[in-house]
């Protein structure tokens, strides 16, 4: 199906028939992309305590990383989308090129900063000197694969602006896939390839991006045609970068703010002890499982709310938005009830210890009655990505960290010690999502969308 066949099949099909088709390959690749940290970490934790170590100290900054490249991607996405399903697609092919080249130029400030900085940077974030030397070997060869990691997100973007989530999937599996081939080579060594330990990680990390990388320029390049050779004017240069970035900037914000509320909340959780944090870690862990279907609704919604944008087809971007936002509901109340039947053989499986067991429980069952509704904040802030208020999803998770999460929780752990704490993180997923559902409709009045 070429770009013209799935811009008609995004405007004119059954919405429900045509959000499934186009969410199911992305979970493929969400459950790949949560594999390829996954693997590393297994691999590596054949070498010892102190490299496992070593990638614990690592994650913040490949989420960094991570952020920014997903920031671009969705900047590129949300408007693109809309240039397709207005059929303009030399402004597209213009547009996804100038995008690459922002992002090329970015991943390289990236690279060389962290290069230069790996030894003061994780001293700084608590790395000892038995430490550092494995986060040395890993993240120097890590930081030179950052372009090819950004190039690679911005690729699978890209497909998912066409309507081609297949292609967007095929290339996050790639990845992980060939990062399960190449870690135990290049870790432990194979005949002739000597054990490269923490540096083979890395390089087959770096291989793996590399491999997808080529896979989804080829497809952009070749199949879809989507790349100019021409190098743009200084003047389309310069708007494009400007359109690009006022929507990037603030979905890397909008993103680093997700595991700055994880932090804050284990700040406090760790007043209540060990304990108490490897029980609220394992809760924290299920929430990301719990909401798969929505992260991999949240990837294709704005390709479609930007190509009917484009089409001027209004009427379809408040039916996908209802229809999303109800069946979200549903599904996350579905499976609330099955944590909460199954909360004591979820905790027996991940601890032994009664305590630890007992916080993992009474997260599972007063958190996730809130999943539903946070779900639909997602939703509603990749939407206002498309719709030209990306700032908007900014200031939602701000309200929702700095308003709400972290100051109720205080209030709620002081009062009722962990279950107040649980309670306050279901409360400010209820308030924010009134306050997300308010700003959705004042964007929707702006935009002359009927609701």
């Amino acid at each position: 199906m070429n770009t013209s066949s799935r811009r008609q099949s995004i405007i004119s099909d059954p919405i429900g028939p045509t959000l499934i088709r186009l969410t199911i390959p992305m979970l493929f690749a969400l459950v790949a992309i949560m594999g390829l940290g996954l693997v590393d970490s297994y691999f590596i934790s054949f070498l010892g305590t102190t490299e496992l170590a070593a990638i614990g100290f690592a994650m913040p900054i490949t989420f960094l990383v991570t952020s920014i490249a997903l920031g671009f991607g969705m900047a590129i996405s949300s408007l693109t989308s809309k240039l397709i399903g207005a059929e303009r697609m030399g402004l597209a092919a213009r547009l996804i090129t100038d995008g690459f080249y922002l992002t090329f130029a970015t991943s390289i400030i990236v690279s060389v900063v962290l290069v230069l900085s790996i030894a003061p940077l994780f001293s700084a974030l608590g790395a000892d000197e038995e430490t550092l030397p494995s986060i040395m070997d890993y993240m120097q060869t890590w930081s030179i694969g950052i372009v090819f990691m950004m190039i690679t997100q911005v690729c699978s973007s890209t497909f998912r602006a066409l309507g081609d989530t297949k292609t967007s999937a095929i290339i996050a599996i790639v990845m992980t896939l060939s990062n399960v081939i190449l870690d135990p080579i290049l870790i432990f060594g194979i005949g002739p390839i000597p054990a490269y330990g923490m540096q083979g990680a890395a390089i087959a990390t770096v291989i793996a991006v590399l491999i997808s990388m080529f896979i989804g320029l080829y497809y952009i390049a070749i199949k879809e045609s989507l790349l100019v050779a021409a190098f743009p004017t200084l003047a389309e240069f310069q708007e494009n970068a400007k359109q690009l970035l006022e929507i990037a900037v603030p979905a890397i914000l909008a993103n680093v703010i997700v595991p700055l509320t994880g932090v804050l909340l284990t700040i406090v959780v760790a007043k209540f002890g060990t304990d108490a944090v490897a029980g609220f870690g394992v809760g924290v862990r299920i929430e990301a499982v719990s909401l798969m279907v929505v992260y991999a609704m949240s990837s294709t919604i704005p390709m479609f709310i930007g190509q009917n944008l484009g089409a001027q087809k209004t009427d379809r971007i408040i039916q996908v938005l209802s229809l999303s936002f109800k069946f979200v509901l549903g599904f996350q109340l579905a499976v609330y009830a099955v944590l909460v039947l199954l909360s004591g053989t979820i905790a027996a499986l991940f601890s032994d210890q009664q305590s630890v067991q007992n916080t993992i429980k009474g997260f599972l069952f007063i958190v996730p009655i809130s999943y539903g509704l946070s779900g639909i904040v997602v939703l509603i802030n990749v939407s206002m990505n498309v719709l030209g208020k990306p700032k908007m999803a900014l200031y939602i998770n701000l309200i929702k960290l700095v308003g709400l999460c972290f100051p109720l929780a205080l209030v709620g752990a002081y009062l009722f010690e962990l279950k107040g704490l649980f309670a306050s993180m279901a409360l400010a997923n209820a308030i924010t999502f009134l306050i997300a559902i308010w700003l959705l409709k004042r964007v929707m009045t702006e935009l002359k969308i009927s609701i």
